[in-house]
């Protein structure tokens, strides 16, 4: 509830935002499931891979509906097999996949491929990206007369273009972020510590049907994002982001920290949305007054970058030339103002992009970064963050989430751009 006297959300929005799905999500319909597994048999056949037995939980989930223990066996062509170890009614429940099966063991895997018509002489295709090394010798020592070879590339430039049902999952992530923005707004006060802001946004995501944010990434992890400010923001840290912060401790080494929100300093608020299993990434800065001169110079800074992005982006424009674009409109105009700040992270701590593709995890394909050759693509999604670090100060920046469509970029993140000044 907003308190008599201060300003609270009803400055900038209109009205609350809304709950994208009360009741929940339902069952990934089976047409989307079934287009998706036929355009990677596609890619399985041009790649000279005749079947890809798949683990990982996203790859799972995007393939199959559910996240169950298992093997999703996947030919080149034919009809796939989930091989579930746990549980096997469940995964009847939630996926539309007609061929459910159970497995004990994975002894029992040569004989399923057998029963599929896979010689033993098989390429079999593997997420060799995320997989253990010790998950993978196991699975490599039952198909020694064949060839195990990486299919991530392929899931992964799957995955990079969206359908409409995946974009508008998308589109509820970003309302669940709205819902964590208003929150924020309502509930910053003097003092505060950033764990106990960020738990008033977190309650208000959650509230709504907030998922999990999964990274592909090798010790990337985050909780819902990252709620920080002043100083403790702008501390450097391990993470392959921009914005790292104090964290509760060095157990976490990021996000909400014990700092006290202060007037006058920037409260990055940078949060991943979750509907369904798909992703919204967003960041908007609060303040308790007026930001510092030259940090609300910085801010505007960011935003124009972000235009700038926003107008040079279309299907067929290298990932890495819209990087190199942000990177010298940035630094020429750092030059002209002098301001004391560092473009995408703290000094000697910056990240070598300015956007990410997101869907059922936050770093997917395509990056905006240095240099990336590969071409936007009508229907990816990215996240573009441009962000200014002001040491031992404060962080200022945005990020929204946009749609590649033919004439430019959609924005799909709803909360307002300006800074929230509360």
């Amino acid at each position: 509830m907003t308190v008599t006297g201060r300003t609270g959300p009803a400055k900038f929005w209109s009205s609350p935002p809304l709950i994208p799905r009360p009741g929940g999500w339902p069952p990934v319909p089976a047409a989307e499931i079934e287009e998706r597994i036929r355009r990677f048999q596609v890619s399985l056949t041009e790649a000279g891979i005749n079947v890809a037995i798949l683990v990982q939980n996203s790859d799972l989930f995007y393939f199959t509906g559910t996240i169950q223990q298992g093997q999703l066996l996947i030919p080149a062509s034919g009809e796939p097999v989930y091989l579930v170890r746990k549980d096997l009614e469940r995964a009847r429940r939630e996926s539309p996949l007609p061929n459910l099966r159970p497995i004990e063991s994975l002894r029992e895997l040569p004989a399923a491929l057998a029963g599929m018509g896979v010689p033993p002489t098989a390429v079999v295709g593997m997420e060799l990206d995320v997989i253990p090394v010790g998950l993978f010798r196991r699975y490599d020592s039952l198909f020694r007369q064949g060839e195990v070879r990486d299919c991530s590339p392929l899931i992964r430039q799957l995955r990079a273009v969206k359908s409409s049902y995946e974009l508008a999952l998308i589109g509820e992530a970003a309302q669940i972020v709205d819902l964590g923005v208003w929150a924020a707004v309502d509930a910053l006060r003097e003092g505060m510590t950033e764990l106990e802001l960020s738990a008033r946004v977190e309650a208000g995501m959650r509230a709504a049907g907030q998922g999990i944010v999964r990274f592909r990434a090798f010790n990337e992890e985050l909780p819902f994002g990252n709620v920080s400010a002043g100083p403790s923001a702008a501390m450097p840290g391990f993470s392959g982001m921009p914005l790292t912060a104090a964290g509760p401790s060095a157990a976490t080494g990021q996000s909400a920290g014990w700092h006290r929100i202060q007037r006058g300093e920037p409260v990055v608020v940078d949060m991943v949305g979750c509907a369904g299993g798909y992703l919204a990434d967003q960041t908007r800065i609060l303040c308790l007054g007026p930001l510092p001169e030259d940090m609300a110079e910085g801010y505007r800074l960011c935003v124009e970058v972000q235009e700038w992005v926003r107008h040079a982006a279309k299907p067929g424009v290298a990932c890495g030339e819209l990087y190199e674009l942000a990177v010298d409109y940035m630094a020429e105009r750092l030059r002209a103002s002098a301001l004391r700040a560092t473009f995408m992270g703290a000094p000697k701590n910056e990240v070598p992009y300015i956007g990410h593709g997101l869907g059922v995890e936050l770093d997917e394909l395509p990056v905006l970064a240095r240099g990336f050759k590969s071409v936007l693509e009508r229907d990816q999604v990215i996240a573009c963050e441009p962000k200014l670090v002001f040491p031992e100060r404060g962080v200022v920046g945005i990020e929204n989430t946009w749609r590649v469509t033919e004439t430019g970029l959609q924005c799909l993140t709803l909360s307002p751009q300006a800074v929230l000044e509360v």
